[in-house]
């Protein structure tokens, strides 16, 4: 079973060096980690959301067992952030799937998207930092 984003970002921040926390993330590489990475760090990807976490029942399933993982849902993270999808969605519309998308996957992932969305993941993950990432993956976070 693949673990979780939260669990990959929560066991990097544990590693005793720099340099293996950025083998760790090299290693635990997928499309949804990098797409969070960029959505906590780079200025160029503007929520379209309103901050904060919006009133929804967090899935209560043991880790692995919730309906859907940010592994499945991250392509729809074009729905919430800045560009042509997005803009052409009704404000309460996007909102009304950001919070089925939330409902849907584990509340540690659901907690982890809120935080990376309003750009205050480094307070949760002490040790991530948008320059950690930068030197895990170049080139990913634009500015």
């Amino acid at each position: 079973m693949k673990r979780l984003l939260p669990e990959i970002l929560k066991e990097a921040n544990k590693l005793a060096t720099r340099e293996e926390r950025i083998q760790f993330l090299q290693k635990n590489d997928s499309p949804a980690l990098r797409d969070i990475i960029r959505i906590a760090f780079d200025k160029d990807v503007i929520s379209m959301l309103p901050e904060g976490a919006p009133p929804y029942t967090p899935d209560d399933a043991p880790e692995g067992y919730a309906p859907s993982s940010l592994y499945k849902k991250f392509r729809e993270f074009r729905f919430y952030f800045k560009g042509p999808v997005a803009e052409g969605l009704k404000p309460l519309k996007r909102e009304e799937m950001f919070v089925k998308l939330l409902e849907s996957i584990h509340s540690s992932e659901a907690e982890l998207l809120v935080r990376a969305k309003d750009r205050i993941l480094h307070k949760k993950l002490i040790g991530i930092t948008r320059k950690l990432c930068q030197d895990a993956f170049p080139g990913l976070i634009a500015k």
